[in-house]
């Protein structure tokens, strides 16, 4: 049924909670995980070219770091999780990603990083959950 999911990681509270089912599902059906960052978008112009540098650098900083966690929880629970990070708009880009990959299932949390934006649902989830064109598991905390 789900064979492919795809977690929604960005190191949030509500990410780990979307990764830990998301890992309960691919643990009873034998699915691929692939957890994807999609961040680093900026929303904005640098003044300087270090500013620029400095930008990349904790893009970069932060990416490994969640790529790092991912490997140790991955050795623990002994299920494979795959690692992408992307640049740009986060749902669409997830939207996207889960297409071109054939994903089943999107597993995300209700509200990651940008908890500003809707009073349910973050951003991000309720435009991913409007337009992925696979189902959708949005796990709350």
């Amino acid at each position: 049924m789900y064979q492919n999911i795809l977690v929604a990681y960005d190191g949030s509270e509500g990410a780990v909670k979307a990764l830990n089912s998301a890992l309960i599902i691919a643990e009873s059906l034998s699915s691929h995980i692939v957890a994807l960052w999609v961040g680093g978008y900026r929303a904005y112009y640098h003044e300087t070219v270090a500013e620029i540098d400095e930008e990349n650098k904790s893009i970069e900083a932060f990416s490994s770091r969640l790529k790092k966690d991912l490997r140790i929880r991955s050795k623990c629970e002994g299920i494979d999780i795959e690692y992408a990070h992307l640049q740009g708009n986060p749902a669409k880009l997830i939207v996207e990603y889960a297409g071109k990959n054939k994903v089943d299932l999107i597993v995300m949390g209700c509200k990651g990083h940008s908890g500003l934006w809707g009073n349910d649902l973050g951003h991000v989830t309720d435009k991913v959950s409007e337009n992925a064109k696979c189902n959708v598991l949005i796990v709350r905390k």
